[in-house]
Formats: C-alpha cells, sequence, structure tokens
C-alpha cells in the first residue's frame, strides 16, 4: 500500500474567525470570579462546524446570558487532546465511534448523557478534472486508477467503514494496493481538491467543510461526487455528543446536547449535510 509522510492539516482559521466574530468570542480577559453555571465550553469536529455555528447562534439567542466557547478541528485531534493532553470541554462532539468510544471507554463520559445527533455517509470523489474517467465504484478496479485516498482506518472512522464497505462490495481486495492512507479525513480531500490522487473517500459533510457561516452551501467546484459508497451497503456514521463528567456546568451541558436533538438543529444539520434521517 502506498503511504506518504503524516502530516496534521491545518485548520482554516478564516472560517474559525468569522464564527468566532459571529458569536462576540474575540474579548478581552475580565478580572473577578466568573461564574461557570453561565459558561459552557464545547468541542465541535469540523466536519460539523457550519452546522454548528447555525445551531450556536439560535442557541445564544435562546440563552442570552450563556457565555459559549468552543474549539473546532479534526475530530481525531480533539479526542486526543481529551485523552492525552487533559482537555475537559463542558460537551464533546465525536464525528464517528472511532473518535467517541475512547473517551468513553476511559471513563470520562457522563452516564446517560451521550446521544447520536446526526448521521453521515461517505462518498467517492474524484478531482473536478477527473483524470482517470471515473465514473463509478466499480471503475475502481481498472488499471486507470492508481491511486486513492483514504483516512487512516486504525484512527478514522471514515476510513475503517469504508474499507469495510469496499470487502463488502468484493472491491477491497481488488484495490488496496492502490490506497494512501492519509492520517486524516481533511488530507484525502485536499489530495482531491490538489489532484494529488485519482480518487477520495471523505464524508458527505466534508464537502461543505470551507464555506462560512452565512454563505450559500454548495458544493465546492474543485471535487467530483461520483457515488454514496454506504448507501450501497445500506450503512450511515453515527456522530456523537455527551458531557464529560468534569464539567462544572452539567445541567447547562445536557441541554444543550438536547438542544441538538431540537427541531431547528436537525434543520440546520440536514441543510450542511447531517441530520440523524438521511435519505
Amino acid at each position: 500500500m502506498h503511504k506518504l509522510p503524516l502530516s496534521r492539516p491545518g485548520l482554516d482559521l478564516s472560517k474559525i474567525l468569522v464564527c468566532l466574530a459571529i458569536f462576540g468570542m474575540l474579548t478581552g480577559c475580565s478580572g473577578g470570579k466568573e461564574d461557570v453555571s453561565k459558561k459552557l465550553v464545547i468541542y465541535v469536529p469540523c466536519s460539523v462546524f457550519g452546522a454548528f455555528c447555525d445551531i450556536l447562534d439560535q442557541y445564544k439567542k435562546e440563552n442570552p446570558d450563556l457565555k459559549i466557547s468552543f474549539d473546532t478541528g479534526n475530530t481525531v485531534v480533539l479526542m486526543r487532546k481529551v485523552l492525552y493532553k487533559g482537555k475537559r470541554p463542558d460537551v464533546y462532539m465525536g464525528t464517528g465511534p472511532f473518535e467517541t468510544e475512547p473517551i468513553e471507554k476511559k471513563g470520562l463520559i457522563e452516564p446517560g448523557t451521550r446521544i447520536v445527533f446526526s448521521h453521515d455517509s461517505l462518498i467517492l470523489t474524484t478531482p473536478f478534472s477527473n483524470p482517470a474517467n471515473i465514473n463509478s465504484i466499480n471503475d475502481l478496479i481498472t488499471d486507470k486508477v492508481r491511486t486513492i485516498a483514504i483516512p487512516n482506518s486504525q484512527i478514522n472512522s471514515s476510513g475503517h467503514f469504508a474499507i469495510e464497505a469496499f470487502a463488502q462490495l468484493g472491491l477491497w481486495d481488488k484495490i488496496k494496493h492502490k490506497v494512501i492512507f492519509t492520517q486524516y479525513g481533511r488530507e484525502s480531500r485536499t489530495y482531491v481538491i490538489k489532484d494529488k490522487v485519482d480518487a477520495g473517500i471523505m464524508y458527505t459533510s466534508c464537502l461543505y467543510e470551507d464555506i462560512k457561516p452565512g454563505e450559500e452551501i454548495i458544493r465546492p467546484k474543485e471535487i467530483k461526487v461520483i457515488d454514496d459508497i454506504l448507501q450501497k451497503v445500506n450503512k450511515k456514521i453515527p456522530s456523537y455528543a455527551c458531557v464529560l463528567k468534569t464539567s462544572k456546568n452539567k445541567l447547562e451541558a445536557k441541554k444543550f446536547v438536547n438542544y441538538l436533538l431540537s427541531d431547528f438543529s436537525q434543520k440546520a444539520l440536514k441543510r450542511w449535510g447531517g441530520g440523524i434521517n438521511l435519505n
């Protein structure tokens, strides 16, 4: 199998700053004792960041006295901050079981608070130029396809379920020698956009990662969508939200987690390619 050096992808700083500015997060330090009952810290995977901004905007209108801060980025990076760096947000959101179950196994999740707030699928994509002329998933076995980017299946739910789907479809043994394992889903997406591979696997929601809150939700012109591989095996990947045991504001944390299941939140998630009842 092909392997490229593993490197941590950069976050879309402009996108984060826009969201921060919208919610008045760029503030100076203030003295005095802070009221923790009015504060909430949330970890948000980049795959649901656009929908999260829409949800947070509405939630702050409904809870004007609550101060909410967040950290966003690759879901594996966020998980490692919790597991290995001692970071403890009030609410943790993880894209997939590989990015959530290790935190639960370590006993860090408040019992009864973990929910599935969204589902995602995996799509087969190519660069817009489609150099290998891929028109279906079966074209991956042809000699014209030389490289396929898939996130590392040992640490990414997207990579694990992609391989599982290919195996169910009888394709994995025929294409595994063409696979370039990237460290994160973001890297696979970048390889597709920059024409570094013939094909790439990514979450449906990853199509919209670079769209800033308030912009029209459209697919990037650099990516061509060929097929939905999980739909072929009747599977979807759950995204989770939970409250950590160490939260100093469990009541507000639980309220926000439950709000992710509200009609408003689900409509926002579906606009961005997520939601629980994907068709």
